[in-house]
């Protein structure tokens, strides 16, 4: 039996099942502990001039209520200070929820003085649960602290280790892995199945959902292929200007409109260019595809609108500190990295995949595309209804920030005018990839219940290490750290848990909260391992060209190497220009 391939195959696939299954109980002892009901002894400490005040307050955390109950004030004063925290008595114990109590400081002596977020430190207590943690946001003399309630924490970080194991061997198929985030969570009880099933029609899978579709309507016309041989016919016949090209238009549009717009405008396009070369260009195709793909996620870094942490950084900065950072002045931060990291990005996937492909070749393939579109002559009138939809679906992603409605939404409309219109049957359903779909919508259940479960704020508070490293390698580390999390969760969702921490902790280290606030945001973006991590990277390999390992190998140096632009770009920044923001 041991010499069939078959069984060896199985017994593969049995050991790694197992394994996945087994650190699952790693990642279930190694999480915090569960914040049970009972009472909980809350402590807030002002440190200044060698001196400190503490003001100690109890709670409940209570899960039959939905609500915090009884709001209360405690305080304590020494000869120049009194701090009063305003909190209540009952706190919703409820996953989701969290202690949110607000913190006055008046100076008794009426002498003007600069209070600071690293000045004070908070720490909720009981038995054997302890957590220290730093004020959210101030406004004038109010501190404003929040602490996510922890719940299912084990089976949470149990299942996010199954899960990776899981998805990076593809011993099963990636939508199989996906699909067992809802029933685990279901089973454990974490969330019911609605609220476990509802992000697998989240607006970012009906955006994916909606852009196959559309291609679908462009192939039925032969749009791709008239809209691809003509930019085959203007671009010169040299391989790397084509891919470069392509990789351009698609960071330039991605600054503009969503990432995942703009690579289901651009891959498509390549897929229909590439029909035009011999198969055996295996590696050109993946370098043109990867690279569109890639090129779009950076593209969104370089704008304010370009993708969702940008703006959450810049939103969090205004209400914490009061700093107003324009749609220009993100300009400063992140069109240096796009401009380094575009050729770096080509330079590094051409050395790495190394595409056998000659000049001559793609001079025949540019004959051929050009020959084609003498076949087409103009436009049909077919062609002009899908591209005047398309068109009409492009121009409002470049107008979102205006109008407000999401993408997705955008994208459905167009596919409903398709299918009025006859350009799209009941068969193309079949014809989209679910697996894709499906994988996706895993990726961002995984990170909501990581959220929602306090298992994120807790991973990120434990960073008190931190304090007398130098500056620098703080940065790298909080980089690396939002690097991780966002090959766990979605590049919002990592904006969103770590941006809020950062900017208090950049303070309390004796940084710039605007360099670690951007920073993070924008490592945030720069995911290129993970296919879940960003939409432009599951849309690559939805076209079948790579398996995940070969992404993850491939983009997992890149990673590192936007990281390390990142940072250093960042300290450049806060060495020469920051004054600008301050």
């Amino acid at each position: 039996m041991l010499s069939n391939p078959e069984n060896k195959i199985s017994q593969k696939k049995v050991i790694i099942v197992i394994f996945a299954f087994g650190v699952f109980f790693l990642g279930y002892f190694l999480a915090p502990p569960t914040m049970n009901d009972g009472y909980y002894e809350g402590n807030v400490t002002y440190r200044r001039d060698n001196a400190s005040i503490e003001v100690d307050f109890l709670f409940i955390l209570n899960s039959s209520i939905d609500v915090p109950k009884n709001p209360k004030s405690t305080s304590n004063s020494s000869d120049n200070y009194q701090i009063v925290v305003n909190s209540f008595e009952s706190y919703s114990g409820k996953i989701g929820n969290k202690i949110i109590f607000i913190v006055t400081i008046n100076n008794t002596q009426n002498v003007t003085d600069d209070f600071r977020l690293n000045n004070f430190v908070a720490s909720i207590s009981k038995a054997n649960f302890k957590e220290n943690f730093s004020p959210k946001e101030f406004t004038n003399q109010e501190f404003v602290f929040e602490f996510q309630i922890i719940k299912y924490s084990d089976v949470t970080l149990g299942l996010l280790f199954t899960v990776s194991i899981l998805w990076m061997t593809e011993i099963i198929p990636l939508s199989a892995s996906a699909l067992l985030i809802p029933v685990a969570i279901v089973i454990f009880n974490i969330d019911t199945a609605t609220g476990s099933l509802s992000l697998f029609f989240s607006p970012i899978i009906i955006l994916f959902f909606a852009g196959f579709l559309m291609a679908e309507a462009m192939k039925r016309v032969k749009l791709d292929t008239f809209l691809s041989v003509t930019i085959l016919s203007i671009i010169p016949a040299n391989t790397k200007l084509i891919v470069f090209s392509m990789m351009m238009l698609s960071a330039i549009f991605s600054m503009f409109m969503s990432n995942t717009a703009a690579v289901a405008i651009f891959i498509p396009l390549s897929l229909s260019l590439l029909e035009y070369l011999d198969k055996e260009y295996l590696n050109f195709r993946k370098m043109m595809i990867l690279g569109i793909a890639y090129a779009s996620t950076i593209g969104g870094i370089g704008s304010l609108i370009g993708t969702p942490p940008n703006y959450i950084a810049v939103d969090l900065l205004q209400k914490s500190k009061g700093i107003t950072i324009s749609f220009i002045e993100w300009f400063i931060f992140g069109l240096p990295v796009l401009i380094l990291l575009i050729p770096i990005t080509f330079l590094y996937l051409w050395i790495r995949l190394k595409p056998s492909i000659s000049n001559e070749a793609m001079r025949v393939a540019k004959l051929k595309g050009i020959n084609r579109k003498r076949e087409f002559n103009t436009l049909s009138k077919d062609q002009i209804v899908v591209l005047l939809i398309f068109v009409f679906v492009f121009c409002l992603w470049l107008m979102e920030q205006f109008h407000g409605i999401h993408a997705g939404i955008i994208a459905v409309t167009g596919v409903i005018l398709l299918y009025f219109s006859g350009y799209l049957i009941q068969e193309d359903l079949t014809r989209i990839n679910w697996n894709a779909l499906l994988t996706f919508g895993g990726g961002l259940t995984l990170g909501a219940i990581i959220l929602k479960t306090g298992l994120a704020d807790w991973l990120a508070l434990q960073l008190g290490f931190l304090k007398g490293v130098h500056p620098f390698f703080i940065l790298l580390f909080l980089g690396l750290l939002s690097l991780i999390l966002t090959g766990i969760a979605s590049n919002t969702a990592s904006a969103s848990i770590l941006v809020p921490i950062v900017i208090p902790l950049g303070i309390t280290l004796g940084i710039d909260p605007v360099l670690t606030a951007l920073v993070v945001a924008i490592v945030a973006s720069v995911d290129f391992a993970i296919i879940i991590g960003t939409p432009p990277t599951m849309v690559a390999y939805s076209t079948g060209y790579f398996q995940v390992k070969e992404i993850f190998k491939l983009g997992i140096v890149l990673d590192l190497i936007g990281l390390i632009v990142v940072t250093l770009l960042g300290w450049f920044f806060y060495q020469n220009v920051l004054f600008l923001v301050k």
